[in-house]
């Protein structure tokens, strides 16, 4: 069909960017199913629910509840509650932990997200090699033959500018993509520090009533 004429025609490039097309969008589809597979309900109501049960001491329906709740903030809050049960651990850890909890969740946030900034920068430079390399493939015929056809100079330009075509099409929505998926990114790590650090505090001045 016309799509592997275009192929063909723009040369040994297309073949980079046909690998960084499928790269880009096998991380967009793999990164939209992590997003909707494990960052369910992460709402207000949430929050205040967890804040509130575990001021009134409720850790056990606290933990209950961020097993009914799929996603980054309630694993961590999950992971908080449960080291604050085996309380031998020293306090001052306490802080270190949450952030330990808080990072490897966010490690699965950012997971694969360097790909798509990868096929967002290379894919026009690959795009714009390939047209440079059809121009000098295209004058250097003008030379041999002299510019008697014009089809033949138009001809190979068109070919040419094929390639920064296709990288322009593959990099525009690797980069919008990859901004969605960071913003998204960010908001869920926010959270997650906010509530995490609401916890701690409460535990804190749990700890000093008790003192």
């Amino acid at each position: 069909g016309k799509m592997y004429t275009y192929f063909i025609e723009g040369g040994m490039m297309m073949w980079l960017l046909a690998a960084l097309s499928i790269m880009g969008l096998g991380t967009i589809l793999e990164r939209t199913a992590y997003f909707i597979k494990n960052e369910q309900g992460i709402t207000r109501e949430f929050k205040e629910e967890i804040v509130a049960l575990v001021r009134a001491g409720k850790e056990k329906e606290a933990i209950e509840l961020c097993d009914k709740t799929n996603n980054s903030v309630s694993r961590t809050v999950k992971s908080i509650l449960l080291a604050y049960k085996n309380e031998n651990d020293l306090y001052e850890s306490k802080e270190k932990l949450m952030k330990e909890k808080a990072l490897e969740q966010i490690e699965n946030l950012e997971r694969r997200l360097s790909i798509l900034g990868i096929v967002a920068y290379i894919s026009p430079m690959a795009g714009l090699l390939g047209t440079v390399l059809g121009m000098i493939k295209s004058f250097k015929a003008i030379a041999l033959q002299g510019a008697g056809d014009p089809n033949v100079v138009a001809n190979g330009i068109s070919e040419a500018l094929l390639t920064t075509a296709a990288g322009l099409f593959i990099a525009i929505p690797a980069i919008i993509a990859y901004q969605t998926f960071s913003r998204k990114a960010d908001k869920i790590m926010l959270e997650i520090e906010k509530t995490s650090t609401a916890l701690i505090n409460i535990k804190k001045a749990r700890k000093k009533e008790e003192i």
